[in-house]
């Protein structure tokens, strides 16, 4: 049997600049309104849809959620919108049957629903651990194009780059996409979309479209996932393991398992520096913002006017810059690592898999409040762009494994290392049983760039007679 082909996912925006021929802002706005006003309503529908499925497919009385209830839902909604006073011309107007043409609730379900519905996600919300997913109004709405006869974008002969939106029934809408001030970068990508207008597996193919608000600005905006061939790389050699560790010390610490070459604080200073800075102004920025809208309405730093809205809005403003400043500097990070694997040749990059684990983020130099997600997301696109795989595997007692003998240092948890503090400098990991010694988050960073580590500690673990209750 043939291999798969493997394909990198991208995302790039472009702002729908305006409505192309005679339809008006004020319709198109609408129309995208009604859109997405019907999308709210059928994901959250689907969602309770599906947790119920889940309690009855437990007992064996039903099965489980999938792509055909998206359109029998579709369609209850169509007759709720009907019996809530919605006009038949109205309903006409987006869908024969149901409250949306099937270009939309198709992605909504594979690259939405599905991704929030599976059975272990269930699990937790029964545990307690998660709550019942749900999703806003302002959510984007999801459209296909990635078959032959849907519609993507286009060059037209003034250099307008258009696509029309099937996000109803024909006529479609068609807009406009603001293209004349985007980087040279975006450029070149969207040059090969529009090119394979085939949609051909040898390029650049257009997959799925998402429409959203910005909430600050009110602007919408076009998302275009694209996927594109992955590069045939034959340097990466997948027995050279690169592992990543979030420091104490340092932002990462970055080790590899066929020598000594690592990336730790000498390389990661300036990026520190730079993210105790941002931390620190977050948190002062914070305060400054609440306290300004608690004072007495004479202090020249109270706001009044036009409600909460305008008390927040130096909040939002504030939390857009964050969220920039947190994207570069997980940029950066990210890229660094992805250089230093690539000049070693490695095949694989291992992380610790720390996904909603603040307790383990806790003391390290990153942070809890750090976007964790971000970065190992960051970290996968840019590892599968340059043909190393990306793995995140369990971190019980990656930490406090000796990565020379393999002994397992149960005593080295963090309140060891708060204890053993000298001079600002955080404790040295020392292995009782055979002696090494070495800096902790270098000797945690060897131990996540060494092969089947989870089947290695799992197997110290039952020589030393250590369960889970050790961590």
């Amino acid at each position: 049997m043939a291999t798969k082909e493997k394909r990198i996912v991208k995302v790039m925006r472009l702002r729908i600049l305006k409505p192309a021929g005679e339809m008006s802002w004020s319709q198109l706005g609408k129309l995208l309104r009604d859109t997405r006003y019907r999308v709210f309503r059928l994901a959250n529908l689907a969602v309770s849809e599906a947790y119920l499925n889940f309690h009855l497919w437990r007992t064996g009385r039903s099965q489980e959620f999938k792509a055909d209830d998206m359109g029998k839902l579709s369609r209850r909604l169509r007759q709720m919108l009907a019996d809530e006073g919605v006009a038949a011309d109205e309903l006409d107007r987006f869908s024969p049957t149901g409250a949306v043409p099937d270009a939309v609730s198709g992605p909504l379900f594979q690259y939405k629903i599905r991704a929030i519905t599976n059975k272990n996600k269930w699990r937790e919300v029964i545990r307690g651990t998660a709550s019942l997913p749900t999703f806003r109004l302002d959510m984007a709405i999801p459209v296909r194009c990635d078959k032959a006869r849907m519609r993507r974008l286009e060059r037209m002969e003034n250099g307008d780059v258009q696509v029309e939106l099937t996000i109803c029934r024909k006529p479609y809408p068609r807009v406009v996409l603001q293209t004349g001030d985007i980087g040279g970068g975006q450029e070149a990508i969207l040059a090969r979309l529009l090119d394979n207008t085939g949609n051909d597996l040898t390029g650049y193919r257009q997959r799925v479209f998402e429409i959203k608000q910005e909430r600050q600005t009110s602007k919408w905006w076009l998302y275009i996932t694209y996927d594109l061939p992955a590069p045939q790389t034959g340097k990466a050699d997948p027995d050279v393991v690169v592992g990543v560790d979030v420091g104490y010390a340092v932002p990462l610490y970055v080790a590899i398992n066929n020598g000594h070459a690592r990336l730790g604080w000498r390389q990661f200073d300036a990026l520190g520096r730079r993210i105790r800075k941002l931390q620190t102004q977050v948190l002062a920025r914070r305060r400054s913002i609440q306290r300004g809208g608690r004072v007495n309405i004479s202090h020249a730093t109270a706001r009044s006017g036009h409600g909460v809205k305008r008390k927040l809005l130096p909040t939002e403003i504030l939390q857009r810059r964050i969220d920039k400043a947190y994207q570069t500097l997980n940029h950066q990070l990210s890229a660094s690592v992805i250089d230093f694997a690539r000049d070693h040749g490695a095949g694989v990059i291992q992380v610790e898999d720390l996904e909603g684990l603040k307790e383990e983020l806790t003391g390290t130099y990153i942070g809890a409040r750090w976007r964790y997600h971000q970065l190992h997301q960051f970290l996968k696109y840019k590892a599968e762009e340059n043909g190393i795989e990306f793995r995140a595997v369990n971190p019980r007692f990656t930490s406090r494994r000796c990565s020379k003998c393999g002994h397992i240092n149960v005593a080295f948890d963090r309140a060891y290392r708060d204890a053993h503090r000298e001079n600002g400098k955080t404790a040295r990991f020392i292995c009782p049983q055979c002696g090494f010694e070495a800096d902790a988050d270098y000797n945690a960073a060897r131990n996540l760039a060494t092969l089947d580590i989870e089947a290695l500690i799992e197997a110290q673990c039952a020589r030393q007679g250590l369960t889970k209750d050790a961590l």
